[in-house]
């Protein structure tokens, strides 16, 4: 277990230290490449009910595809962290406008004018990571959130979001750890060897 977790740690430093060096100019261009495939890609236009992410820096931005969603008559939820470490519950927005500054200046829904979501009731949620391979296994930040979360969203289609230098040949998954169905990069979208539908 020691050897798994010091080659996480490892891949994670190296795999940040090239995402944090990304110009916003690149960001901003690729990211219009990921949301541009996902307004035409079908299980996401069937979708009613999708739990989307808000951006940290250097990670793919999707706030015109929160747009998009809202507009096309999504519920469309982001994630919410709980008092509780390593845990997060699905909240649902009506706009851009639902959001505010939070810790580390980083984008939160305002507990105010959010409602929870049941993670049972959503079809489809894009999750970030720090990596993934194309068994779907993914390398987050090492507190758990998604894993647990996913547990209990058990219909959702899942899709992980990176650039393409985040797709690796191995990520090494542990009992809890919860696979993704598909993957999406700034070049295409892959259906993952474990999660197939």
């Amino acid at each position: 277990m020691a050897i798994i977790n010091k080659d996480k740690k490892e891949m994670r430093r190296e795999i940040l230290l090239r995402r944090n060096a990304l110009s916003a100019d690149w960001v901003n261009s690729q990211s219009a490449l990921i949301v541009g495939f996902l307004t035409n890609w079908e299980p996401f236009l069937q979708a009613k009910n999708v739990m989307l992410y808000l951006a940290m820096p250097g990670e793919p931005k999707i706030d015109e595809l929160i747009l998009f969603a809202l507009e096309n008559g999504k519920q469309v939820s982001v994630p919410l962290l709980t008092e509780k470490f390593g845990y997060m519950e699905s909240a649902a927005i009506t706009g851009l406008q639902d959001l505010k500054t939070g810790k580390l200046n980083l984008r939160v829904p305002d507990p105010e004018k959010i409602t929870i979501v049941d993670p049972g009731s959503l079809d489809l949620i894009l999750v970030p990571a720090v990596a993934f391979d194309l068994n779907g296994n993914r390398l987050g930040m090492g507190a758990g959130y998604y894993d647990r979360f996913l547990t209990q969203a058990s219909k959702a289609c899942t899709l992980g979001v990176a650039w393409s230098f985040q797709i690796v040949p191995f990520v090494a998954a542990e009992e809890h750890d919860v696979p993704v169905q598909y993957v999406i990069t700034e070049e295409k979208i892959t259906i993952c060897s474990k999660g197939k539908m």
